[in-house]
C-alpha cells in the first residue's frame, strides 16, 4: 500500500497534467461542457472521498478529548482567521463581488491542503516518516 502511494506521489504532476489533457480531449470529443455536466457531481464526490481517505478517523476521538488542541482549533478558526479576513478585505477595492470572493477563499475550510502539507512536513500522521525515510 505504501509503495503505491509513493509511486503516485512521485508522479503526481504528470498524473494531474494527463488528467487535465484527457478531460479537455473528452470535453471536445463529446461536444463541450454540456455533455459532461452530469459527471460533475459524481467526480467531485469521488475527489472528496479520496481526499478524506487520508484523514486518520481512528484518532479523531483522542483529538476531541485534547482540550488544548480544541481551544487552539476553535480560537484560530472562529476568532483569528475571521479577524484576519476582515482586516484583509478592508484593503481591497470597494467591489462587493471581489470582497465576497476573497472572503469565500479565506473563510471556507479545506482539508486537502492540510493533509498534503502534514504528510510533506512529516506531521502527526500514522506513518510519520512518509514520504522520505527519516527517524521518527
Amino acid at each position: 500500500m505504501n509503495r503505491g502511494r509513493e509511486v503516485l506521489e512521485a508522479r503526481q504532476v504528470a498524473i494531474y497534467f494527463a488528467a487535465i489533457v484527457l478531460g479537455g480531449l473528452a470535453g471536445m470529443a463529446l461536444g463541450g461542457a454540456e455533455a459532461l455536466e452530469a459527471a460533475i457531481n459524481p467526480a467531485l464526490a469521488l475527489m472528496l472521498f479520496v481526499t478524506f481517505l487520508q484523514v486518520p478517523l481512528v484518532e479523531l476521538g483522542a483529538a476531541l478529548r485534547n482540550g488544548r488542541f480544541l481551544a487552539a482549533l476553535l480560537s484560530v478558526n472562529f476568532v483569528a482567521v475571521p479577524l484576519l479576513a476582515f482586516g484583509l478585505v478592508q484593503l481591497l477595492p470597494d467591489d462587493p463581488l471581489l470582497r465576497l470572493g476573497v472572503l469565500f477563499v479565506l473563510l471556507t475550510p479545506c482539508i486537502d491542503y492540510v493533509v498534503t502539507f502534514a504528510h510533506l512536513g512529516a506531521g502527526a500522521t500514522p506513518d510519520c516518516c512518509w514520504p522520505r525515510p527519516r527517524s521518527c
